[in-house]
């Protein structure tokens, strides 16, 4: 199986997550509510940073807050001056990505001339840009499910389901509550005789943010007469031609049907025995790779076209070496929307562009 992807990132406004704060004792609970204090304690880079937000009930005349971080013990001082009731004050401050564990000491002087004090704990997040993560081993075609994973906690995830016929096969929303949910599987409804040709993944955070991204699970092993070179070559020879012709059809075939619908490309990957070094074989393999690629691209195929050899690393029969076995002097023709993950027979992807 293969895949395409595409992320596109779309800016929304920024979801503020404003959490009452949980103070230590109830005169603190009676200070922070007297002084209208929230927390903005998730954000993402780039957006608004962490902050404690006051919307005082009465005056103020000036707070003090010590921010002391748990694990490293350094401390940030935020401070402000006379705040109105009615009035609101944001106080933030710089943070890496990552969560950071906070113990904050707050000093405050009301206009009429009381004083007060509280102190909280609480954590406080910076996620990075929004950014999704999906491999092809996360997309389960025989449970007709794909799991999806995000940097940022999940708030929505949409798939749409094309078929291999060029019709939507599957539309499906689920919405989440959870706070902190970073993976999930979301499914589709198959349709009989029908094979998957793209997977369309909208993914948001709870910032409101999203990023798309498409799959392309259409992998195709194109069936075809290996071609049999000269000991030490790798010329396509005149009489070996009408394989690679016959094998020409079958793509073309390919192509007409998924050409229109999706963007595919060839894979080409030679192989051979275990007569002379290891590293000599590999070098081989692809010299002739690449010749059956370019014998393609002069037959006039216009898709784009890649290749790699793995020698002997890759045996269809294991031999002893130095032994001449033809049926491990093989190639293997894969047309798919994108470069194949690794496998069995392609156990590495190196692939050259043609």
């Amino acid at each position: 199986m293969s895949s395409r992807l595409k992320k596109i990132h779309a800016l929304a406004p920024l979801f503020l997550l404003v959490v009452s704060t949980t103070a230590t004792t109830a005169k603190a609970n009676d200070d922070t509510a007297r002084i209208g204090l929230q927390l903005r304690t998730k954000v993402q880079v780039g957006g608004d940073p962490p902050a404690l937000i006051l919307n005082p009930q009465v005056p103020i005349k000036s707070l003090i807050v010590s921010l002391t971080a748990t694990s490293s013990k350094r401390k940030t001082r935020l401070r402000c001056g006379r705040v109105d009731r009615g009035s609101q004050k944001i106080l933030s401050w710089r943070q890496p990505v990552g969560t950071t564990a906070w113990t904050a000491d707050g000093n405050v002087l009301y206009a009429n001339g009381e004083r007060s004090s509280f102190t909280l704990t609480f954590d406080s997040t910076v996620y990075p840009q929004v950014a999704a993560t999906i491999n092809k081993s996360d997309v389960d075609l025989e449970n007709y499910e794909v799991s999806v994973q995000l940097n940022q906690p999940i708030s929505k995830v949409e798939i749409i389901v094309t078929g291999d016929d060029g019709l939507r096969m599957s539309e499906t929303t689920e919405d989440y509550d959870e706070e902190d949910l970073f993976r999930t599987n979301i499914g589709w409804e198959p349709k009989a005789g029908v094979g998957v040709l793209t997977i369309d993944v909208k993914i948001w955070s709870i910032f409101g943010f999203w990023v798309s991204t498409r799959i392309t699970p259409v992998e195709i092993n194109i069936p075809h007469e290996d071609v049999e070179f000269e000991s030490g070559k790798w010329d396509v020879r005149t009489n070996e031609a009408p394989k690679i012709d016959a094998t020409i059809g079958l793509l073309r075939e390919k192509l007409k049907r998924y050409g229109g619908l999706v963007k595919l490309q060839l894979y080409v990957v030679g192989y051979t025995d275990t007569v002379g070094s290891k590293a000599s074989n590999r070098d081989l393999s692809e010299k002739r790779a690449r010749s059956i690629a370019t014998y393609f691209r002069r037959s006039g195929l216009k898709l784009p076209i890649y290749y790699q050899g793995f020698g002997e690393d890759v045996l269809a029969i294991k031999t002893p070496d130095e032994t001449a076995e033809s049926k491990n002097r093989r190639a293997l023709y894969v047309l798919a929307g994108s470069a194949p993950e690794p496998q069995p027979s392609i156990p590495k992807a190196y692939w050259k562009a043609l």
